[in-house]
């Protein structure tokens, strides 16, 4: 199945109620929001991973350039993946703490423009709402693309 079939299957107006449904409580219940948007994703990438590479990502090694306060690395670990969360937020690192106990990810401070990370490392690399905030995003893509292994896949999402 192409890319853009497993996007349209996904693309349902169920999908969307139900992420629209948990954005009304992003400032008051932050964890309920972060919580199912990043069950959306790994699920989401998952499909795009078996599609890829037909297997499941257990075991895979994922990098997420911009992991933020740290609600996929949860939901990745969960799902079997080793998780490596790119965040040069410090504050956004220090928010990661609480939740450190539930996974078993680690974090990395470092910008996505210079991604601290040998050529062809990574399995699978992703950036999720990320670029816009990045004064030049294609220098967030090559340095994706320059860390995933041939054959990976790079995933790189935007509002």
């Amino acid at each position: 199945m192409v890319a853009t079939d497993l996007f349209a299957r996904r693309a349902t107006l169920s999908r969307s109620l139900r992420l629209l449904s948990a954005f009304r409580f992003e400032q008051s219940d932050p964890d309920r929001f972060y919580g199912a948007l990043a069950d959306d994703t790994v699920a989401m990438v998952g499909d795009l991973w078996r599609s890829a590479t037909g297997s499941t990502t257990e075991g895979v090694t994922l990098v997420d350039v911009g992991g933020g306060p740290g609600y996929f690395a949860s939901a990745f670990t969960d799902a079997g993946v080793r998780y490596i969360g790119v965040e040069p937020d410090p504050t956004e690192m220090h928010a990661a703490a609480p939740r450190s106990h539930r996974r078993a990810g680690s974090f990395v401070r470092a910008s996505g423009t210079a991604l601290p990370f040998a050529d062809d490392s990574v399995d699978l690399c992703l950036s999720s709402n990320v670029a816009e905030h990045v004064r030049e995003p294609w220098l967030l893509g090559d340095e994706m693309r320059r860390v995933t292994r041939p054959g990976g896949l790079v995933v790189l999402s935007y509002t």
